[in-house]
């Protein structure tokens, strides 16, 4: 339905009666050109009130001459002459707009020279170069006079357009095609229909003025053939073959001579869509793009959205060479150059300036990557191209990967587009339109040095971030190098074609600017150095940073290799672990969740499990996993020397699971840390019934149901102190702990023969791991601290105990024990009143010093209950005189051992251990459990112990040398005379 109703009278009046743009005041540039006369002529009919500009005076007054004979008013015209790539004219133009009519309704930019019609490599950028070429524009012209000039224009008619106003751009379908020998012409049209849309939103909102930007296709005339033609000449195609080929593109045919049949659209037809864009009639059209085409399907821009984190287990850049070319930003160039180093390329870093390269050799020796070479470069200069590519092959006799950075960073020209000063426009088009234009020429150019030598090169250019300001700039860079892009590859293909060149060149634009993800830059430099391997080529020109990268990719970062290595090697598989809160046992639910495992993690602690499965979670969110928070289960309040826990840890697995494809006994305890002679049955039942019998309790109980399922696997955290096969390890002071131990492997050893063929059953033997555990969390000291303080408490245990031992024997009487129990060697018994062994002890005590208490005390009260205990069980005391001791006994202070020998203490203990690790270095948690996590996707090991303990030697015990060997003479002699008892 053609329903009117809402349309003012005013304007159905105009519409109707062909007078759509009375009393509008218009200014047009480049009236006088071939399609500005048919533009200028619809203004006049359409009532409008046209200041005519253009560079040729007496042209203009020739067309003003002819306007008036047609009948037109010549009181609605007044003309001025000028480039409009200066801007005090086009603010002269604006005065002479305002000063003759009053006021400026509409400007339209039309004006817009042809540029120099060379192939990339030829395009002219000096003047000495224009005039060798024979042409009369050097690049910098052009682009002023497409891009600058409609912009100066913008800049100047911005403040005195009536509220509502116009502004038309006329562009070119052109812009967004390829074109043969024509960059110097599409790169700034590119670049206005970039700028029409962001005048558009800057100037939309505040002051109603819409902006709309027209493109033209090829228009019908002689001049459209002539340029075609030359086109085919050019390329060495078949004459009519660029005709041809827009023709194609048509979806549209209109009558002509023989009918309806395709053709390209008239001077007219631009100029009805000039005038409709102008009126009332398109009030509801801004920021847009208006084909007059004969529907033309040419895509709007060459884009791909990059939605996923680049794979860099593949990427190997080894040799490759590298040049990237930075602007003032030198740390976001570093950056792509540390990418490029990571996968072992060599980087050359050049810069447009002195002083940037001086701040990035100073950034580079902080960070250590002095295999960065720095240099200097400007793409405007051939002479500074050619002598940067000269290095390069002399160095490295080949060129890999090009990477082109903008020459500012954002807010260097501003970010308003009618704000920018005249200084602004001429240098953002020099700097950021031409200068990327001149580069792309001139490495072109010199690439030929290497055909035969290596693939082409990726050339790959990346624009900012977000400058948070709407990146109307950015914009504007993005388009021009895109149609740079489009321009070079289709030259490229087409001269290959013509075996003129021995490989064409594909490069892409990284657009950073859409996203303010906190990853944007690296993830756009990861991208850089996969393009840069070659191995992916992407087609679509503009590869954009997606808005959020997470959700895009599913993943908050980089997946380090490993993360792409482990998804998917446990998929679908569940896994039960027993202390699963910290340490090995968090690492193993980590890494099996990663590895597509669900997972039970049991603990005592419902704080830390908590905490585990939160970061699990996340982490897996982070890679990618859907609804992460339903693939990690926690059971608290699991302690395994309790029978009634295991039933429940059970149950609940199967509740969650049905079947559980992993049983990973991992919970323990680290035992009483004492000498066995020290050690009470219940803490060593204590060990057993943790350490042990909980893991028999639950093979019993896991065991059947993976029997029936037909597969499982059992794994025992062990430990190096549990020994091998035939082997036993020495574990001073933690022999409840090394037999535990020792019970968990041989319960591997035993059970795989009674559990295959269905269970894998396998013991993990780490020696100590640095981790939590054994560094100590929080207040609470670690395993080396524990054992450093031990170690001096029981030497000073066994010294009193052998002394009290060897005076006895010389017949000294029990009384003399009861007076250590003064404890304070001032207070002891002196001279013949102290027996001697126990005299000379006292004596080395005193001499000993230090800062803690152990010179002035001979025991604290642990270390005395401990003398005490030896001695009734020894029979040399009774309870009651135990009791008497202790009553008696006069407790050190603290400190009593001086913490720094405590601290030397526990440095020795650990650095025995570390001279025991052929990698002297201990495993992490981490590392234990990522190997482990291996380890279990091999199916076809049981019954064995699997060592990740950083190389830990084995020495073969007393026990097994015994075992080997028949016993000596000498040693069967010692016998003689022992009593020996046998359990």
């Amino acid at each position: 339905m053609n329903d009117m109703s809402n349309l003012s009278n005013t304007v159905i009046a105009q519409s109707l009666a062909g007078r759509r743009l009375e009393n509008k005041s218009v200014i047009l540039t480049g009236a006088a050109g071939s399609i500005g006369r048919y533009i200028s002529r619809h203004l006049l009919r359409e009532g409008a009130k046209v200041t005519m500009t253009g560079r040729d005076q007496s042209k203009l007054d020739a067309f003003v001459e002819e306007l008036a004979e047609e009948g037109f008013d010549a009181e609605n015209i007044t003309t001025i002459v000028g480039d409009c790539a200066d801007p005090q004219v086009c603010r002269d133009i604006v005065l002479r707009a305002v000063d003759t009519f009053g006021k400026l309704d509409v400007l339209v930019n039309n004006a817009g020279a042809a540029g120099p019609k060379y192939t990339l490599r030829d395009i002219p950028f000096t003047d000495v170069e224009m005039r060798a070429a024979g042409s009369d524009q050097t690049m910098f012209d052009s682009a002023m006079n497409l891009l600058g000039a409609p912009w100066n224009m913008a800049r100047a008619a911005a403040a005195h357009l009536s509220d509502g106003g116009t502004i038309v751009n006329v562009s070119t379908i052109f812009s967004r095609t390829h074109y043969y020998g024509r960059i110097p012409y599409v790169v700034p049209k590119s670049g206005l229909n970039a700028l029409g849309k962001g005048l558009a939103l800057e100037l939309g909102e505040e002051r109603g003025i819409r902006v709309n930007t027209l493109f033209p296709g090829p228009i019908e005339s002689e001049r459209i053939d002539t340029v075609f033609a030359t086109m085919d000449e050019l390329q060495n195609i078949a004459p009519g073959s660029t005709s041809q080929e827009f023709r194609d593109l048509m979806i549209t045919t209109r009558n002509g001579e023989e009918g309806l049949e395709y053709r390209y659209p008239t001077p007219t037809d631009v100029a009805n869509g000039i005038v409709w864009l102008a009126s009332e009639e398109s009030a509801a059209v801004s920021g847009h793009h208006v084909e007059v085409t004969n529907g033309m399907q040419v895509p709007a821009q060459s884009r791909s959205q990059l939605v996923s984190w680049p794979d860099k287990r593949l990427e190997d850049l080894t040799d490759n060479v590298v040049l990237i070319l930075g602007g003032s930003d030198y740390e976001q160039a570093l950056t792509y150059a540390e990418r490029q180093i990571n996968s072992g390329a060599h980087v050359l870093l050049a810069f447009r300036s002195l002083e940037s390269v001086g701040h990035a050799r100073s950034l580079i020796q902080t960070k250590g990557l002095d295999e960065i070479q720095l240099s200097h470069l400007d793409p405007l200069r051939r002479e500074s191209v050619d002598r940067t590519m000269q290095f390069i092959d002399d160095h490295f006799g080949r060129l890999d990967g090009v990477i082109v950075l903008p020459r500012k960073p954002n807010g260097h020209y501003g970010h308003s587009l009618c704000g920018a000063t005249d200084e602004d426009v001429e240098n953002f088009v020099r700097e950021e339109v031409v200068a990327p234009v001149a580069f792309a020429s001139m490495l072109a150019s010199n690439l030929s040095r290497w055909f035969g030598k290596c693939e082409p090169p990726a050339i790959t250019y990346a624009t900012n971030g977000s400058d948070t300001h709407g990146n109307l700039l950015n914009e504007v860079i993005r388009a021009s190098i895109e149609a740079l892009i489009r321009g070079w590859r289709h030259e490229d293909e087409t001269l290959l074609n013509a075996g003129e060149l021995e490989w064409a060149v594909r490069p892409n634009q990284l657009v950073r600017y859409d996203s303010e993800d906190k990853d944007n830059l690296t993830f756009a430099a990861d991208w850089a150095a996969t393009l840069t391997n070659r191995v992916r080529q992407m087609d679509p020109i503009n590869l954009w940073i997606p808005k959020s990268i997470k959700r895009a990719t599913g993943k908050e970062s980089m997946p380090t290799p490993l993360m792409r290595v482990l998804p998917g090697l446990h998929k679908g598989k569940t896994a039960v672990i027993t202390g699963g809160s910290l340490g090995i046992g968090l690492q193993l639910g980590r890494y099996l969740a990663i590895a597509g495992c669900r997972v039970l993690l049991s603990a005592r602690s419902a704080a830390k499990l908590e905490e585990a499965r939160d970061e699990i979670v996340e982490e897996l969110r982070g890679i990618g996993y859907p609804q992460a928070d339903t693939r990690v289960s926690i059971m608290a309040d699991i302690d395994v020397g309790d029978p009634k826990a295991l039933d429940a840890l059970y149950d609940r697995s199967i509740e969650l699971f049905g079947n559980v494809d992993f049983l990973i006994n991992n919970a323990g305890i680290s035992g009483a840390e004492e000498m066995v002679v020290d050690m009470t049955l219940a803490d060593w039942n204590r060990t057993m019934e943790a350490n042990l019998i909980s893991n028999y309790s639950l093979i019993r109980k896991f065991g059947p149901v993976m029997k029936d399922k037909g597969k499982g696997s059992i794994l025992n955290v062990s430990s190096y102190f549990g020994g091998e096969k035939y082997v036993a390890v020495a574990y001073p002071n933690r022999g409840d702990y090394a037999v535990s131990k020792a019970g968990q492997r041989v319960l591997a050893e035993i059970l795989s023969r009674h559990l295959g063929p269905e269970i894998q059953i396998n013991a993990l033997a780490p020696g100590p791991v640095d981790g939590a555990r054994l560094r100590g969390l929080g207040d609470a000291p670690g395993l080396f601290d524990r054992r450093g303080r031990l170690v001096l408490e029981n030497k000073r245990l066994n010294q009193v105990h052998k002394a009290i031992l060897s005076d006895l024997k010389e017949g000294f009487s029990v009384d003399t024990i009861m007076a250590l129990s003064a404890n304070d060697v001032a207070n002891l018994p002196s001279g013949n009143d102290m027996p001697k062994a126990l005299s000379r002890l006292v004596g080395q005590v005193i001499d000993a010093g230090g800062a803690g208490n152990s010179s002035r005390f001979l025991m604290h009260e642990g270390i005395a209950s401990k003398l005490v205990d030896r001695l009734v069980n020894g029979g040399i005391l009774t309870a009651e005189q135990r009791t008497a001791f202790m009553d008696a006994f006069v407790d050190a202070p603290d400190p009593f051992f001086d913490k720094a020998e405590s601290k030397k203490s526990a440095g020795q203990i650990e650095s025995g251990i570390l001279n025991r690790l052929h990698l002297h270095k201990m495993p992490t948690d981490e590392q234990v459990g990522l190997s482990t996590v291996f380890h279990l996707a091999d199916d076809i090991v049981s019954g064995e112990t699997f060592h990740p303990s950083g190389g830990l030697k084995f020495d073969r015990s007393v026990t097994e040398g015994e075992l080997l060997l028949p016993p000596s003479q000498t040693d069967l002699n010692k016998l003689q005379g022992k009593r020996v008892v046998m359990v």
